[in-house]
């Protein structure tokens, strides 16, 4: 037998190279395929309601959210999605399933009036808001342009909130959706007219202004939704007054820094610009130590007169002046955001802890926090109506820590239940069909099992959903928790959400 060749500097070189195409195969190959596995995978649906959309809710205390009374237990019958009888008589024709609230407190389904809608949220988010008793949405921003990898657009709203209404999906109800929100401070007049008309033929329903719109812009584009009768809502700008939004006819403005600026004595100085040299500290603190009463107390009659709306979403204040609270950041609802999500809620609230360092930072975040919760209270006093939003992570969870909020803000449990509800239906135009529990109007209900008039802690409570009469039990809010849990976790979501995130034109900007 001959002897075995000695490898000669070719040979080796072979060898080499195959071993390197393995290296690459494993490290680069292997990881692609994986990616575009994980974007081929299909989605899997949220669990549905029971499929039935008339029932009888027998021994419910319904909850009038006009006079902030519970009542003593009745019966309630739904037919085809429709509240058509309410009475401790209230008998069902055979076939129809009946549910027993066993005394618990039925109230209308909540709205969360400041949310953002993306392409993986049937997946992410909407299964956490049903579960949480959100039943109605208003979304603050479209996308920019037709699609979006990324954004959820007008289209895709509207299509949800049909399969919703018939049963096919499990979704809260899109009752307002905003546009991409006008920031530009290079946009010209001519071109925020141009995109307000687009905007309009897409069938978007009101444009969002935002912080940087240029005054002579922000002044065209009300007119254009003067002209098109869509309502102008979002921020206020900088370099615009709130009287000057109040006559252009602003209807609703979002978040509590509104009052905050408005209501101290360098108002007119910081729309300017003069107190940019200030760090942001210095500046937190001059606007709370700087409050002047009266020019307060016009702007919250100026918007009450006006018959505008505020949004003040608390909550996104209460993660400044929590940014470095050890248990806020340890918060165990925070698994149900995906890995994206939750990088980009941690990275906001460092971002925070940086521009407020120290002991001094925080306190000027938490005293910005609680002069918020008194305006609010002051406003809502006054006569200007207030609405529950959320505009954060974990949304479904927060709507119930906004309405504690505003409770601490010195709101009543009865007057926050009804901004959560029927206030909410008559911003939108919608009170005909929602809003409360009384005949004629959709079965998107919820019920609790203590009394939310007594603790609004006890609207966490929640034993049943009901959109248009289709039933969420306990046992299937408890799958829909499970689900958003478990989508969370999933690699081909993660895959998906990277991936819209790269493609989209807005990621630079979120």
């Amino acid at each position: 037998m001959p002897a075995a060749k000695e490898a000669g500097p070719a040979t080796g070189e072979r060898r080499r190279l195959r071993i390197t195409l393995r290296v690459v195969a494993v490290c680069v190959i292997g990881p692609l395929a994986l990616f575009a596995l994980g974007l081929w995978w299909p989605c899997p649906q949220a669990p549905l309601p029971d499929a039935v959309d008339s029932r009888l809710i027998v021994n419910a205390r319904i909850i009038d959210v006009r006079l902030g009374s519970a009542g003593a237990p009745t019966h309630v019958l739904i037919e085809r999605g429709q509240i058509v009888q309410i009475g401790p008589g209230v008998k069902a024709s055979a076939g129809i399933p009946v549910f027993n609230a066993a005394g618990g407190y039925l109230l209308p389904g909540f709205w969360d009036m400041h949310t953002h809608a993306f392409q993986l949220s049937p997946q992410l988010h909407f299964p956490l808001s049903v579960a949480n008793g959100v039943t109605g949405t208003r979304d603050m921003m479209d996308c920019p342009q037709h699609q979006d990898s990324l954004i959820a657009c007008v289209a895709d709203k509207r299509h949800w909130t049909r399969l919703t209404a018939t049963g096919r999906m499990t979704a809260p109800r899109f009752v307002e959706v905003a546009s991409f929100y006008f920031e530009d401070p290079a946009m010209t007049p001519a071109q925020a007219a141009a995109r307000a008309a687009a905007y309009r033929a897409r069938g978007v329903d009101a444009l969002k202004v935002y912080n940087r719109m240029a005054p002579a812009t922000y002044l065209q584009l009300a007119t254009e939704a003067r002209r098109l009768g869509m309502p102008l809502v979002g921020h206020l700008p900088k370099a615009v007054s709130l009287d000057q939004a109040l006559q252009q006819g602003q209807r609703s403005f979002e978040h509590a820094h509104l009052l905050t600026r408005h209501c101290f004595s360098d108002a007119a100085h910081w729309r300017s610009g003069a107190l940019d040299r200030l760090d942001p500290v210095e500046l937190a603190e001059h606007m709370v130590a700087g409050y002047d009463a009266a020019a307060c107390q016009h702007g919250i009659d100026a918007m009450r007169v006006a018959g505008s709306w505020w949004v003040p979403t608390h909550v996104t204040r209460e993660e400044d002046a929590r940014a470095t609270d050890p248990a806020f950041l340890a918060d165990p609802r925070l698994v149900y955001l995906d890995p994206l999500s939750r990088w980009a809620y941690a990275d906001d609230l460092a971002a925070t802890a940086a521009r407020y360092p120290g002991p001094r930072g925080q306190a000027a975040l938490r005293g910005y926090f609680d002069h918020g919760l008194a305006l609010t209270a002051a406003a809502y006093r006054a006569g200007v109506p207030v609405l529950v939003g959320t505009d954060t992570a974990i949304g479904g969870f927060r709507f119930h820590d906004e309405m504690a909020l505003l409770v601490r803000a010195g709101l009543s449990p009865a007057e926050v239940l009804r901004a959560a509800t029927l206030d909410a239906a008559r911003y939108a135009g919608k009170e005909a069909h929602h809003g409360s529990v009384e005949v004629g109007k959709l079965g998107d209900l919820v019920l609790l099992d203590a009394n939310p008039l007594e603790d609004i802690a006890h609207t966490r409570r929640i034993q049943a959903v009901f959109m248009g009469g289709r039933l969420h039990d306990r046992k299937r809010l408890d799958d829909l928790l499970a689900f958003g849990r478990g989508q969370a976790r999933s690699p081909a979501v993660w895959t998906k959400l990277v991936w819209g995130f790269v493609r989209s034109p807005v990621s630079a900007e979120l």
